[in-house]
């Protein structure tokens, strides 16, 4: 027969924690309920029959002095251990629970800090670039102008996929209402609220940058020299979609590190 102390992968001298927390550790990982390997019944047999006999002062020492296990042992597990088969079954699914729980939190935390970095960081860049009128871009060689393009298209398929997976994620369309009633949507808001405020907040960047930029003309200029209206419109359409592009990038690094 089997080494019932190798069973439970324990020494001959192994206390009684060592075994009971031996054998609550296998009997998380080889329940039936727990691992479907069709293997995994006979498995934990031999690890209840291990148990019962090494838990028993008397038996294990007749199991160390014979090398066998005698009638006694091999009866049905007592009351005890089908109590502690049942705990490690129930610990395990509980462990499992609160483990998907928190998987399902940190991605929502995730999805979150996302979203909130390429709205903000849209408004943000659109108000700065609509009080300054950079002229970034007409000042360049040839090279960075095709880098300067290049970066604008990427930022652009960036932006839009971004907002459309905040929106999918977050959003709802309101379905149309019929006799029975309509079931309580299970995301935040409507898809209507979340245009508005993207749209909203991008056009009060704009606005409020552009007034800012006017009444602080003067000493603009000295830093970004002297922009038409054209240029101005140019720049909030052209740089902050790099902006999101950018920041987006540093924050899905950062959360690379993080996991690592």
């Amino acid at each position: 027969m089997a080494n019932l102390y190798a069973v439970l992968g324990v020494n001959r001298t192994a206390t009684t924690s060592e075994i009971k927390s031996a054998y609550r550790r296998l009997a998380r990982q080889y329940h039936p309920d727990v691992n479907s390997d069709p293997s995994a019944g006979a498995r934990f047999s031999q690890i209840s029959q291990a148990y019962q006999t090494l838990i028993d002062p008397e038996r294990r020492k007749m199991y160390d002095s014979t090398g066998s296990v005698t009638a006694s042992s091999t009866r049905p597990a007592s009351s005890a251990a089908a109590r502690a088969a049942r705990r490690a079954y129930y610990q395990a699914r509980a462990d499992r629970i609160v483990n998907e729980w928190l998987e399902r939190e940190r991605e929502e935390t995730r999805m979150r800090g996302k979203a909130v970095y390429t709205t903000v960081t849209l408004f943000i860049s659109t108000f700065m670039v609509a009080m300054t009128k950079p002229s970034i871009f007409e000042t360049t060689s040839i090279f960075w102008r095709i880098s300067l393009i290049a970066l604008f298209g990427v930022g652009v398929w960036h932006l839009v996929t971004s907002l459309k997976k905040h929106f999918d994620h977050y959003t709802y369309r309101p379905g149309r209402i019929s006799i029975t009633g309509s079931s309580k949507p299970d995301k935040q808001f409507k898809r209507s609220v979340a245009w508005a405020f993207v749209i909203g907040g991008y056009l009060l960047s704009l606005g409020t940058g552009m007034l800012i930029g006017m009444l602080t003309e003067d000493f603009s200029s000295q830093f970004f020299g002297n922009n038409t209206m054209v240029d101005a419109l140019f720049s909030v359409m052209f740089y902050p979609p790099i902006a999101v592009l950018i920041v987006d990038m540093m924050y899905l690094v950062n959360l690379h590190f993080e996991d690592l």
